[in-house]
């Protein structure tokens, strides 16, 4: 169980959540209510040059003092056919694994739209 200090956006009333892997890049968030959430291992997209800033309050929640202290996930609404999925690349959760503790950071940066896949990333024009 991982305790969320940072809300995930919809979810705000959550205080826990756990966590299952589906395969290495792929979890589902499962909040107390059996709610759950996909989401995308940032590792997925290592094609794709993504840089933001965290806050310091939200470095400080999340007991963060390094980047190996924590992993950056993003939040998949799937859609059918799967093609039209949207993965929110502003608000990523935050995870810290060896804390516990868990949340969803919304960031300021703009990010540009692009067109991703397991295999090969490719940015929208």
């Amino acid at each position: 169980m991982y305790k969320i200090v940072l809300p995930i956006l919809g979810f705000e009333g959550s205080s826990n959540v756990s966590i299952e892997k589906i395969d290495e890049f792929f979890s589902f968030l499962v909040l107390e209510d059996k709610t759950k959430i996909t989401i995308v291992n940032i590792n997925v997209l290592n094609k794709v040059n993504f840089d933001f800033e965290i806050d310091e309050k939200a470095l400080s929640a999340l007991k963060i003092k390094s980047k190996e202290d924590f992993d950056t996930y993003f939040v998949v609404v799937s859609q059918d056919p799967i093609e039209y999925s949207i993965v929110n690349l502003v608000s990523p959760i935050f995870i810290n694994e060896k804390e516990k503790l868990i949340g969803q950071y919304v960031t300021n940066e703009k990010v540009e739209p692009f067109l991703a896949t397991i295999d090969k990333c490719a940015t929208l024009k």
